[in-house]
């Protein structure tokens, strides 16, 4: 299976840089999205160059074509480098001059700022990333030895084999530690100015839980300003995965039932995991799962909002209509994350979507219960007791939601 295609996001304006990538990720579940700074591109540039990512989402000061500078020169001078990806313009000012010179410049799209939208944000991704894939099919097969832009031991004790994945705060490489004779997964943060630690959060959550159904946590550290955290490998990967090929019926019940199982483990522990969804479920070779990426969770004993300073973590998808409006969270809001996931199982699509996150999340709160097609609707009530809006509605426990297929399988 090929690897995500990656997207970078270049803009000063940060509230629109995250904006922008938090849309993009919607837009398209199948990609890597990431975010930077000009000051943080032009030293990209300087030292690893363009080439991890498949597309430049750049937002770009344009003085018109009477004024060639600005824009156009940075777009002139990107477009030299030998792995420079296809670039698909937001412009700042600018006018319709400016836009055939960003074209014939070299850009695939060019979008003012001010006629920004949902819709035409999916039109020019489409363009960017079929010309990226184009790029892909005739790019010269990758050597036998995989290249890493950073140091193989850029954390002592660990050497770094490949990149397993990535998000805008962290990356994960399978790397081999000689102390445990054994290969691991080993997320390390980026540098971020300013940023408190928060793999510490994480380690203390799991680190003291040790179950089949809990991702088994080896070392915690910071070196050089990178956290890192090593854990249990899954060579047969995750759930989202396991998703993209066709799923039963009953294989669907009987991942619900395993799912249901370990998030009975972790909230007997007194732990919420806030932010439960395919690409953080586990699968062992026997088919066991296993629920990872605890950098959200909370004690339950303890605050449960799901804000901090009004920004909202987690995927929109998969959010409780209590974690969409910031309010407080218990196991029933884990156990709608659940239904999510069922529904998606079940039917290969998800319940709620739309063309930016907002959407999402306010389908979440105010549209009705999803419906099951005729042919599964048997399974309508143990759908409508994860996904009910008002909690008391919901299943009271994963152990409820276990009683409750139990009888159903009786």
């Amino acid at each position: 299976m090929s690897s995500p295609l990656r997207i970078l996001v270049v803009a000063d304006d940060q509230r629109f840089g995250h904006w922008l990538r938090h849309h993009i990720e919607v837009l398209r579940e199948d990609v890597i999205v990431d975010s930077e700074s000009s000051a943080d591109f032009e030293h990209r540039l300087a030292t690893l160059g363009t080439g991890a990512f498949d597309l430049i989402v750049p937002l770009l000061q344009f003085a018109g074509a009477e004024e060639p500078g600005g824009g156009l020169e940075w777009l002139a001078r990107v477009r030299e480098f030998p792995d420079s990806p296809p670039l698909c313009v937001i412009a700042e000012n600018g006018d319709e001059l400016t836009a055939v010179q960003a074209l014939r410049t070299g850009a695939v799209d060019y979008l003012p700022r001010r006629l920004l939208n949902p819709d035409l944000l999916r039109a020019s991704l489409e363009l960017g990333l079929a010309e990226a894939s184009r790029a892909r099919q005739t790019a010269p097969p990758p050597a036998a030895i995989t290249t890493l832009d950073v140091p193989r031991d850029l954390i002592p004790r660990y050497t770094l084999l490949e990149v397993l994945g990535e998000s805008h705060r962290a990356t994960v490489y399978l790397a081999a530690s000689a102390a445990l004779g054994r290969n691991v997964a080993l997320k390390v943060s980026r540098v971020i100015e300013g940023e408190e630690p928060h793999f510490s959060h994480e380690y203390a959550a799991i680190g003291a839980l040790r179950h089949p159904a809990v991702v088994d946590i080896y070392d915690y550290g910071v070196n050089d300003g990178r956290e890192y955290i090593a854990m249990e490998y899954f060579p047969c990967g995750d759930l989202k995965a396991r998703l993209q090929h066709p799923i039963s019926e009953n294989e669907s019940l009987d991942y619900l039932r395993r799912i249901t199982a370990a998030l009975a483990v972790v909230h007997r522990a007194g732990i919420l995991h806030r932010d439960l969804k395919p690409p953080n479920i586990m699968l062992r070779e026997d088919g066991q799962v296993v629920l990872i990426d605890f950098g959200l969770a909370k004690n339950l004993s303890g605050g449960t909002r799901s804000t901090a300073a009004g920004i909202l973590r987690g995927s929109p998808y998969y959010m409780s209509p209590e974690q969409a409006q910031g309010g407080d969270l218990d196991e029933r809001s884990d156990l709608y994350s659940l239904g999510v996931i069922l529904f998606e199982m079940l039917t290969g699509g998800k319940p709620y979507t739309g063309t930016s996150a907002i959407e999402v999340l306010q389908q979440h709160v105010t549209a009705p219960t999803p419906e099951l097609p005729s042919e599964l609707s048997h399974h309508q009530n143990l759908l409508t007791g994860l996904m009910a809006k008002a909690r008391e509605d919901r299943f009271a426990s994963a152990d409820e939601v276990l009683a409750a297929l139990e009888r159903a399988a009786a």
